[in-house]
């Protein structure tokens, strides 16, 4: 008898597998398993659902967290049922024999899914389970009900790794941004762990100069953080419309962002990603430094085994020499020095290195200082290129010790400025 498998909750929720006869799965987040669920909650090799002459049986397979039946715990080969539920981890699967198999059909147009699509995950949900095809979401370049609890009205961008919407959270009706994640692009367990990193780092920090995060989750087979909304345009967009940007206007952004790595520091959080397009500014000159994906804390180095020795994680036009390397070991003054970098950008419109290749970019941040600022914008005052410079020194020892020395500098110069010139 053929037995359908469907995902009603989890990482795979909406997919299904169709067991045959004499066919056996089994079900973890290794690579040896035949149904992988990239979910760290549960084991490498969790359980076996077989289909023998038997019946349906399932066993699990000495997991750690185990594996549920209707709600018992099960160690030896189990019967299972239509109708029954499977849990294991953050997971449930519903069975159902093949008589009760219903017709898959999309909510929008009634097109009948292949199981091709369904396997794949190429699909979305309504509020009410209702299946909806790729074709119909196209046609919204968004599933407005995407993530369970909030109503999801516009997409604020879209990246290599995901998208960000702004949406509404039903129970309180405050307006979030939602960055979301598909599984389909999430390639590793360090890669979901990576992503939620940036949750619990962000959730630590509450400073008005650091985006919020409210709430993270997984639903209907998407991750996402809530975060706080905010009306307002990246430096880098900024960069792109004006060139270069305003003195003033430039050292009052880094005395925000240099106050908000001060509080991160704090808290032991490094950044490692600071860059113009991190930099969210409102109409009314607030600076918020977004996007702590790559945040660590550096007390804690090395522990959570997400980032390999070696490995050089950022942005590489503002990366500090160290940071190529090996990014375990970048701490505040890493992120000193990628604001100085992203600050330079701001007041000559020109990154600080880039070159065509690679290796010669790595060549560059290593050995070389870039142009002197006010090679490209004369009007930058002196003080305030030497103080560019000591943030951007090639030797982390030879830069600002933490950030609320680089604050102090960049704020009395615009204090200094603004006496001279009766307010900048």
């Amino acid at each position: 008898m053929l037995f359908e498998l469907r995902f009603v909750h989890g990482v795979r929720a909406g997919q299904v597998i169709n067991l045959d006869d004499n066919q056996t799965v089994v079900l973890g987040r290794g690579t040896e398993t035949n149904c992988r669920i990239q979910d760290p909650s549960i084991s490498r090799r969790h359980c076996q659902i077989t289909n023998c002459p038997q019946g349906l049986l399932i066993a699990d397979l000495g997991s750690s967290n185990g594996t549920y039946v209707n709600g018992q715990p099960i160690s030896h080969w189990v019967a299972l049922n239509s109708g029954d539920q499977v849990v294991l981890g953050q997971n449930q699967v519903e069975i159902h024999a093949a008589m009760m198999v219903q017709q898959h059909l999309c909510t929008s147009c009634g097109r009948e899914f292949m199981p091709m699509e369904l396997t794949q995950g190429r699909f979305s949900r309504d509020p009410s389970g209702r299946l909806i095809c790729t074709d119909c979401m196209s046609k919204f370049d968004f599933d407005p009900h995407m993530i369970e609890g909030y109503v999801v009205e516009s997409k604020l961008g879209q990246g290599a790794f995901g998208a960000v919407f702004r949406a509404v959270q039903q129970q309180t009706g405050q307006v979030v941004a939602l960055k979301t994640v598909r599984p389909q692009l999430v390639q590793s367990e360090r890669d979901i762990a990576r992503f939620f990193r940036e949750a619990k780092a962000g959730a630590a920090l509450v400073h008005p100069n650091i985006i919020r995060i409210y709430d993270a989750g997984e639903s209907r087979g998407c991750y996402y953080i809530a975060m706080e909304y905010v009306e307002g345009k990246e430096i880098g967009k900024l960069i792109e419309e004006y060139g270069q940007i305003n003195i003033g206007y430039t050292l009052r952004v880094g005395i925000q962002i240099a106050n908000a790595l001060q509080h991160a520091y704090e808290r032991s959080i490094v950044h490692r990603d600071i860059k113009p397009d991190n930099i969210l500014v409102t109409a009314q000159g607030q600076a918020k430094l977004v996007d702590f994906g790559l945040a660590k804390n550096f007390q804690s180095a090395g522990v959570s085994g997400l980032t390999a020795p070696g490995e050089g994680m950022g942005t590489l036009a503002y990366m500090p020499p160290e940071q190529l390397d090996n990014a375990l070991m970048a701490d505040q003054r890493s992120d000193i020095y990628s604001l100085g970098a992203s600050l330079y950008h701001m007041l000559t419109g020109k990154r600080p290195f880039n070159e065509k290749t690679t290796r010669k970019f790595i060549m560059k941040i290593l050995n070389k200082m870039p142009d002197p600022i006010r090679d490209h914008n004369q009007s930058v005052p002196p003080d305030l290129e030497e103080i560019i410079e000591k943030a951007m020194a090639k030797e982390p020892e030879d830069r600002y010790e933490i950030p609320e020395d680089f604050e102090r500098d960049l704020k009395d110069l615009f204090e200094q400025m603004a006496r001279n010139h009766g307010g900048t």
